[in-house]
Parts: C-alpha cells; structure tokens; sequence
C-alpha cells in the first residue's frame, strides 16, 4: 500500500468537491455518438450498395460499348452505351454525395468523443496546447498553466480556424473591459444552451488532417490594391484570345483548314500566358488551394447568419456579416467556386496543354480581382467575427460541461476577490478539493502557509485561473465569485538562465519587481509563491516583509505562500488585512493523508524530513 494517499473529502457544508454536473454533458456526448452511429451504419450500406452499383453499370457500358464495336450492333448499342453513361455519372455524383455525408458524421462523432475525452481528462492529449502564444515574459502565464502541456488552453481549445485559436489566446492572456465581459458572459451562457448548433459549427469547421491553415497570405491579398488597375482592356483582350483558339479549333475540325489555323493563336496564348506568369503568379498563391478552407468559413458564416441569436453580443457579431449589404457566407462561397476553377491548373496536362492556351489563369485572376474590388476590405471583419465566435463557443462547451460553474459577478468599485467552493479547473472532478477564499478589499492579503504538497501552489493557482477566466467572459470553478476589475501579476515558477547570465534568485526578484511597480499604477491581484526561497532566513524575512508591505501600502490584494513562519508576524501588525492560513497533512499509521482543506493560523509541523525518509534518505533524528 503506497505511504502517500490522496483523501478527497466530502461534505455537505462549504467543502466539497465539484463533480455532479458532467454526467449531463456525458449522457448528451453518449446519446449523439450512439444516434451518429446508427446514422453511419445506414449510409455505409448505401455507400456500399452504390460502389457496387457504380461498377456493375461500368461493367455494362463498357461491354455494351465494345459489343457493338465488335457486333456492329448500330445505334441501339450505342444507346445503351449512351444510357449507361448517363447512369453511371449520375451514380458516381451521387456516391460522393453519400462520402460527404459519412465525413460530416464522422466529423461529428469527432466532436462529441472530443467532448467525453475533456471529460475524462484525457483533454491533456490534444494536440494543439498554444505553447506557440507563451512567452516568459507574460504576467501569469507560465507560473498558471494558461498555455502548453496539460494548460487552460488546451482544455478550452475547440477551434477550428488559427484565428479563432488565436482570438481565445488574447482573451486569456489579458483582461476585458466591464461592458465587454458583460456583453460576453451573456452570449457564453446563449451558446451553452444550443448544444446542436455548437456541434455544426464544429462539424463544418472540421479539418480532414487536423491542421489549422493561415489565413493571413489570404487576408492580405484580400485588402491590397488589384494588380490590374484597369482592368476592362486586358479582360476583352483575354476574352478576344480564348474565343480565337476556340473558334480556329472548330474550324479546322469542321472545315479541314490547316493546322496553322490553330496553332497560330494557340501559340501566342501561351507566349501571353508566360509573359504573364509573374504578375500572375503571387495571386495565385495566395488563394491557391484554398478552395475547402472557403468552403467551410462560408458554412460557419451561414450558420451563424440563420440562428435566431437573443443575447446583445451574438445580435451585434451577427449584424456584422451583414453590414456591408452582403452575406458573408455567400460572398465567400462565390470566392470559393472561382478559386476551386483556378485549382483546376494543378492537373499538369491541363496547364499545359489546355489552361495556357485558353489564358485560364487569366480569366481566373479577373474573377478574383472583380471580387477583390466588390468585398475584399470586408473580408477581415468576416473572420474577426468568426474567431470571436469560435472562442465564445469555446466558453461556452466549457460552462455546458461544467454547469456547477459559476460565472462571476463582476463589481465596480473596490478591489476585491471572494470566492465560494473555489477549485482547479485542470484537476479532474474526483480529485478536486475546493475551498472558500476572501480577499475583501485593497491591502488585503492571504497568507498561505503549509507542509510540503499540501496544495499551497495549487491554491495560489486555483485563485490565479479564476480571476483569469473571470475577466475572460468565462465561468470559473467556483459555487460563487464576487470580484472586481484587476490586473492579475504572479510570481511562482522561476528559473535561472546560462545563456543571460541570470541567477534564478535575480530571476524572481525581476518578476517581483514588475509586480510592485504595476502595484503602484493599477489595481493588482498578486500570487507570490515560496516568496524569495533563494536566500538566507534572515534575509528572506526581511525582503519578504517589505515586499508584502510595499504591495499592501500600494491597494494590491493577493496571495503568498511561504515556509517563513515568522512572516505571520504581519497578521498582528495588521489584522484588518492580513489573514493566515494553512494546509496540513495528517500522519495516520505512519501515513501522510492530504485532504488539501483550507484552516485558519499558522501550520503547526513540517513534513520534509518525513518526505526525505520517504524516498529514501538518511535522516539523522533531530
């Protein structure tokens, strides 16, 4: 039997752990897998059935064709060549019909499996964890877990475009405004309600090899000035040599002319076409293949243009895809059909032999130009609209699988911070210990004492991600929360570095310093953890003091934890602001038991030498 035992503790007062409202979520995710499923069945039969289809009628007009070859069977064979023909295209549009619609179902049994996996906690596996947004420098990221590996990110993340992934990014790594978090938290709780219409956002959303493309090359194309400024001539002249080369092929094949006839303006088309290629060719590749993408932004634009949206946020993001007179999800599907005709030049006989002589690439670009010039500047605002969407829809999941969640009141005035059954959102529902937590107002402070991990870190943290969702739009993991506007700052995972030359001491006193001096300007919420460990005792009570005293002085709330008993001294110099606290393990045949619950005072015993004896060193007795 392990030394070490997690006891997670229930109780019917203010602890307990948050866990009930999941199993919602899951019965919905099971439910929708179960109905998908039958679904597939249906359409993999009928898949099946047409494949076989398909090739009896390719069978049949293949035989029908060389037996009257063969026969001579005139024109009665030839008709039923013809009707198999027919047939077997209308089979064959039909069949990739059906494979579309098996793709969207596996794409939606994607979505709702994705679902019970963040359920499960298996969320930690997602590929996309945004340690491309972490940047050491960041008030609170790195020391909160906001992006990379096991992250807040990573268990939000349910986009399907980069800028959607993106938009979520910047709403976590910094605060909104009072009107916009209200505006926000009302569009979330909206969403979390239409669990049909998030799954079709995700479905048409949906990758086939799950990679996000950028839009940007797109985007900035979109807004540049045309490459034909006027356009008009060189069109009719494009025109004028298309119908040429068409026209002389018809000729020569009727009338037997020479084969000159055709060559000739075959030829200068495609001296033209090359002539042309360069001021062509960085059109070309910024929409080439681009075709699906568009396809999908034009499905999601729809979807949200036909929802009948009630909250003032989703009102206003859906008035913009309809601001400028155009649907968004028209326009841009048109934008799809002209780049899929252009995409038509990756066929390597077809640019060579057909594409270049019809000035295809020409024709193409006109088209793109002329709706360039009609849409183009809206273009960025569509997206814009989407990824506010998709991270709104990303809140939204979050609240829909967590509805024990609350979203927070968000008060003027004072700074302050007080949570009620406050826990981790990244520690799964069976683990998870919460507890109450008060900061009533500037100057206060949470001093956090505790034995080795005992879950003071985790509290610091626990504090940190609520206020960061908080001031996201988001619910937070708490029964309650009360706070103000604040800046959140923190000072918890320090390194040195060989390459700066910077000792891991320095390191914290760097952070700590941002800390203080954004302290002096703005309201802050303030997360210390083991404040200044790197030195001596003496010295670290010392520094530790006037730190805590500087940001007390200064109106910042916050919380510290700390090994440094006689730091409690402060709760007597100012008990209006300061509160201690402490987490403890306790010893039960010779065992430590954490149930990680919040008490009042001072940690009364350590357990380090107990820990060294646990993995194995030899401690002399004290």
């Amino acid at each position: 039997m392990d030394t070490v035992t997690r006891a997670v503790v229930f109780s019917l007062n203010t602890h307990s752990v948050l866990g009930n409202g999941p199993m919602d979520a899951r019965g919905r995710y099971d439910a929708r897998i179960r109905t998908i499923e039958q679904q597939t069945n249906t359409l993999q039969r009928r898949y099946d059935l047409l494949a076989w289809s398909r090739l009896s009628v390719f069978i049949l007009a293949m035989a029908s064709a060389i037996g009257t070859l063969w026969k001579d069977l005139g024109s009665s064979g030839w008709s039923v060549t013809l009707g198999a023909s027919v047939l077997f295209a209308v089979l064959v549009s039909y069949h990739a019909r059906i494979a579309q619609q098996r793709d969207r179902l596996q794409a939606a049994r994607r979505h709702n499996e994705r679902g019970i996996d963040r359920l499960d906690g298996k969320w930690v596996d997602f590929e996309d964890d945004g340690a491309r947004y972490l940047r050491d420098e960041h008030a609170y990221a790195l020391d909160l877990d906001i992006f990379g590996k096991a992250s807040l990110f990573q268990l939000l993340n349910d986009t399907a475009t980069r800028m959607g992934a993106r938009r979520l990014a910047t709403w976590l790594a910094g605060p909104a405004q009072d009107d916009t978090l209200r505006i926000r938290q009302q569009a979330v709780q909206e969403l979390a309600t239409l669990h049909s219409w998030r799954e079709s956002l995700a479905v048409a959303g949906a990758h086939a090899d799950d990679t996000l493309p950028d839009p940007e090359p797109l985007l900035v194309w979109m807004e540049r000035s045309p490459t034909f400024k006027t356009p008009t001539i060189p069109r009719i002249c494009a025109w004028i040599g298309t119908c040429l080369v068409l026209g002389a092929a018809v000729l020569c094949s009727v009338l037997s002319l020479s084969a000159w006839v055709f060559l000739l303006p075959y030829l200068v088309n495609i001296l033209v076409s090359i002539a042309l290629s360069r001021r062509l060719q960085p059109i070309i590749d910024a929409v080439s293949e681009r075709a699906s993408d568009l396809e999908r932004h034009g499905e999601m634009f729809e979807l949200m243009e036909r929802q009948a949206f009630r909250s003032e946020g989703l009102v206003a993001l859906q008035q913009k895809l309809k601001a400028s007179g155009r649907l968004a999800s028209a326009e841009t599907r048109q934008l799809a059909r002209i780049v899929s005709f252009l995409d038509a030049r990756r066929n390597g006989a077809f640019r060579a032999l057909i594409g270049s002589a019809l000035l295809w690439d020409l024709h193409c670009v006109f088209a793109l130009e002329r709706w360039q010039r009609r849409v183009g500047p809206s273009a960025r605002g569509w997206m814009r609209v989407l990824a506010d969407l998709e991270a709104l829809s990303c809140f939204a999941t979050f609240s829909f699988e967590h509805p024990d969640f609350a979203f927070p009141s968000m008060d003027p005035g004072e700074l302050h911070f007080e949570a009620q059954g406050l826990g981790h959102p990244l520690i799964s529902d069976d683990e998870r210990v919460v507890n109450d937590v008060s900061l009533p107002g500037p100057g206060s402070l949470l001093l956090v004492t505790g034995s080795n991990m005992s879950g003071k870190s985790t509290l610091l943290r626990s504090i940190g991600v609520a206020a960061v969702l908080g001031l996201a739009g988001a619910p937070v993991c708490a029964r309650c929360l009360r706070m103000s506007a604040c800046t959140v700052m923190s000072s918890m995972r320090v390194s040195d570095s060989l390459k700066d030359g910077i000792s891991r001491f320095y390191a914290e006193l760097m952070k700590i310093k941002r800390v203080t001096e954004t302290a002096e300007k703005t309201p802050v919420l303030f997360l210390l953890d083991e404040i200044l460990h790197g030195t001596n005792s003496r010295e670290r009570h010392v520094g530790a003091r006037s730190i805590l005293r500087m940001l007390i002085d200064n109106g910042a709330m916050g919380a510290v934890s700390t090994h440094d008993l006689a730091l409690a001294s402060l709760a007597d110099e100012l008990p209006d602001r300061v509160r201690l606290v402490h987490l403890q393990e306790q010893v039960v045949d010779d065992k430590m038991i954490f149930d990680y619950l919040l008490r009042d005072g001072v940690v009364k015993s350590g357990n380090a030498l107990r820990w060294m004896r646990f993995v194995g060193l030899r401690v002399d007795e004290p």
